[in-house]
């Protein structure tokens, strides 16, 4: 080997990768900590702490409604201000509230639409609600308003009392129509006469808590009805058949009763005179009942 020829050992050479960084664990505290949004500021983090914290101010959510509140504190400046009573206040306190909130001077001021064709209402009725509105306390408006509730109740009581009158009414027709017949025209005509003529009409005129018309109730029909029918029997009501009393029938006996000159129609001493009166208008009453 020449000396120009060097023989190098190889040395192997130890080589390093560079160490990679740790990279920290999350930890459930450390993930809370990153997640927890830090708190939005509000439009309240520009006033001072003085003011922020302040009631008046701590109810407004939004800076808008504040501005709202303040504008209209600033046009209620220079108004009326209205205190509101209580059970310790005065009438005259009372009243001073009462006047500001529009009640007239006196009950006579009222201004107040009673107009019903259904339910007329007494000038003397819509008088003493408005002497207790005022005494109330009541604006026109309010009184106006309660008026016409309870008018608009009447109102319709008063048309539903017709419907079941009319109602009731048909109901007992049917009914004596069913148990009469043929028969039916003439003995209501007889019932009807015979009650106008010894009832009052007031009385006949009542309306039972059903909604029918007493004198349209079929039991007072039937017994009027049979009391006509016992009185013809009796010969009172003088009549052909069973059935009907005509006309010509009821003036017949009317003429019989008249022309007995010393019957005791015409004497006032006798002891039928004021049944065989009583007897002639009856009869009359039947035979216009007919005629109708």
């Amino acid at each position: 080997m020449s000396n120009e020829q060097i023989t190098q050992e190889t040395v192997p050479v130890e080589t390093t990768t560079p160490t990679e960084a740790v990279q920290p664990i999350a930890t459930p505290s450390t993930v809370a900590k990153a997640e927890t949004p830090a708190p939005q500021s509000t439009w309240k983090d520009s006033i001072s702490e003085e003011f922020r914290s302040d009631p008046s101010i701590e109810k407004f959510t939004e800076i808008d409604a504040l501005a709202k509140s303040y504008i209209n504190a600033t046009k209620m400046i220079g108004q009326d201000k209205l205190v509101i009573p209580n059970n310790n206040s005065t009438e005259d306190q009372w009243n001073e509230v009462y006047s500001k909130l529009g009640r007239p001077e006196s009950a006579d001021k009222y201004s107040l639409d009673a107009k019903s064709e259904t339910v007329p209402m007494d000038e003397g009725a819509i008088k003493s609600f408005a002497e207790q509105s005022h005494k109330l306390g009541l604006n026109n408006k309010q009184a106006q308003g309660i008026l016409e509730f309870y008018k608009n109740n009447m109102e319709g009581t008063a048309q539903q009392s017709k419907i079941d009158t009319e109602t009731a009414q048909v109901q007992s027709e049917q009914q004596l129509r069913q148990e009469w017949g043929r028969d039916f025209e003439g003995k209501v005509k007889q019932a009807g006469a015979l009650a106008k003529a010894n009832i009052d009409p007031e009385v006949l005129d009542m309306q039972l808590q059903n909604g029918i018309r007493l004198g349209d109730h079929p039991e007072i029909i039937k017994g009027f009805a049979k009391i006509a029918s016992m009185m013809s029997e009796d010969k009172i009501l003088s009549t052909e058949s069973e059935n009907v009393n005509t006309a010509k029938d009821l003036e017949s006996e009317i003429s019989t009763i008249m022309n007995d000159k010393d019957g005791p129609y015409y004497n006032n001493k006798h002891p039928d005179h004021d049944k065989m009166v009583q007897q002639v208008y009856t009869l009359r009453e039947m035979a216009l009942a007919n005629n109708k």
